[in-house]
């Protein structure tokens, strides 16, 4: 409670611009946090998309190295051809956020291995694919690649981590039947079916990967713009076009012998099949690499349109905020000034000036009401002190003046004052003294010529009002006594008498 009270106390003490600022401060600090939060979502997003980045790289190192040995006409001339101190800075890099140490340690232990054998049969690059395969899949699953949601992503992503490595294996297993079956010409009939059978299902799969690499490309080229699908274009073409001569080609040997001059022509269509192969692998991955460098450049440009749209429309609010403050005190401080001008000065003819038709405008003109009426009110009291200054003199006169003096009222007679040398002739009369001390047809002719002529001069009368009846001269005047309208008669005893 107390520090409720400390807090009222201190906004008590701020001015109303100050008020509406706070109160913008307050609603400001709300969108501040509000953008923050959005901020960090799209960091988020920036982060998802350099991590696929990461993956990427690191999958193109692995790519690199498989199909350097499975183009490697010798495993002893794998050396020329890539470089481990490649995938060691990369592992030394990638390894750890990855989590892909195991299956690039067995893939780095199969490839040395393969490279330190003397067998360069398809059968003993088996190890390095499957370990190379394994470590893609691994990479682009804890990169986010495989986690892409966007379309124009996804479908590079499916045809770079999953459906290449898939085809390296297929052709290498495929490369591996058509030997065997080559070395067996002169085996049983029975041996030589179960190798048809192999090469059939190989043809199988080959089939199938054929057809998801396109239907990945035209999903691709669906979500992808004009520029990604025409650099892609030429080399999956290429490559449909040995896979399919290849398919034919492996069918074929599935039902005949394979002669030494058909494992030579395999073997050539095969070598020709993997670079075209490493040709669209290579396209496919700097495409999405692209392509994933664009959306963390949109990412951080939209961010920074945000950021500079909200800070220009905070700093337009802000203005207006300010604005509307001023609007809302300068009237109310002009309100002040003027209130205590009026209270030290007196002067209740100063205006506040503030044309508006709001709530303020309405108090201005109120305000500037008040003070017309507080100086309506002033000249009222100054007019009636006036008055009763002027009707104290009134009376001070008629008290000085030693002939009797009446003062009544009109038309109802009633007797507003009397001299002390008046008070005998009305005889304790407050009421009509005209009844009583004229008579009737006198009193009409004294009255006709007062109303007549607003004064009677002179007015010969035989007052009846008095103890004792009197001849007197009455001279009276019509006039304003203390805010009526009054006769002031004069009696003065008469000389003569009848």
């Amino acid at each position: 409670m107390r520090i409720l009270n400390r807090m009222a106390s201190w906004l008590g003490r701020l001015s109303v611009s100050r008020k509406l600022t706070l109160i913008y401060l307050l609603d400001l600090t709300a969108v501040i946090y509000i953008s923050g939060i959005l901020v960090h979502e799209k960091y988020l997003a920036i982060d998802f998309t350099r991590k696929e980045v990461a993956g990427l790289a690191y999958s193109n190192t692995v790519r690199d190295l498989m199909m350097a040995a499975v183009r490697a006409p010798n495993p002893r001339q794998i050396g020329a051809l890539a470089d481990l101190q490649v995938l060691e800075a990369d592992r030394i890099r990638y390894d750890a956020p990855l989590q892909a140490g195991q299956d690039s340690a067995a893939f780095v232990a199969s490839w040395q291995a393969w490279v330190g054998a003397s067998d360069v049969s398809p059968a003993s690059l088996k190890p390095v694919i499957q370990s190379g395969r394994r470590l893609i899949t691994t990479v682009g699953n804890q990169s986010n690649l495989i986690l892409d949601p966007d379309l124009d992503s996804y479908y590079s992503m499916s045809l770079s981590v999953l459906r290449f490595p898939e085809l390296v294996e297929v052709l290498n297993d495929t490369a591996q039947a058509v030997v065997r079956k080559q070395g067996i010409s002169q085996a049983r009939p029975a041996d030589r079916a179960i190798h048809g059978t192999t090469l059939l299902i190989l043809a199988g799969r080959l089939d199938a990967i054929a057809q998801g690499i396109r239907a990945d490309y035209k999903q691709a080229y669906a979500a992808g713009s004009t520029e990604f699908g025409g650099g892609l274009l030429d080399r999956q073409l290429a490559l449909e076009r040995h896979i399919v001569q290849l398919l034919a080609l492996t069918q074929s040997f599935a039902e005949q012998e394979v002669t030494a001059s058909d494992g030579r022509t395999f073997l050539r269509l095969h070598s020709q099949t993997l670079e075209a192969l490493d040709a669209a692998w290579g396209s496919t991955s700097a495409a999405l690499d692209t392509l994933l460098e664009k959306r963390v450049e949109g990412l951080f440009s939209r961010m920074w349109l945000h950021l500079g749209t909200a800070l220009a429309l905070l700093f337009g609010i802000l203005s207006l905020v300010y604005t509307v403050a001023r609007l809302i005190s300068s009237p109310l401080k002009q309100l002040a000034n003027v209130a205590n001008e009026v209270r030290q000065s007196g002067n209740y003819n100063l205006r506040a000036r503030w044309h508006s038709q709001d709530e303020i405008g309405r108090l201005v003109t109120t305000f500037n009401g008040m003070l017309e009426q507080l100086d309506h009110d002033r000249i009222t009291r100054e007019e009636l002190a006036a008055r009763a200054r002027a009707a104290q003199a009134q009376l001070e006169l008629l008290e000085s003046i030693p002939i009797p003096m009446v003062v009544t009222s009109v038309p109802d007679h009633r007797v507003l004052h009397a001299n002390e040398p008046a008070r005998p002739w009305l005889a304790g009369r407050s009421t009509d003294p005209w009844l009583r001390g004229l008579e009737p047809g006198v009193r009409v002719r004294f009255f006709q010529r007062l109303y007549d002529h607003d004064r009677v001069d002179e007015f010969e009368v035989r007052w009846l009002g008095a103890q004792e009846p009197l001849w007197a001269v009455l001279s009276a005047r019509r006039l304003s006594f203390q805010g009526q309208d009054a006769v002031l008669p004069r009696l003065h005893p008469s000389t003569c008498s009848r």
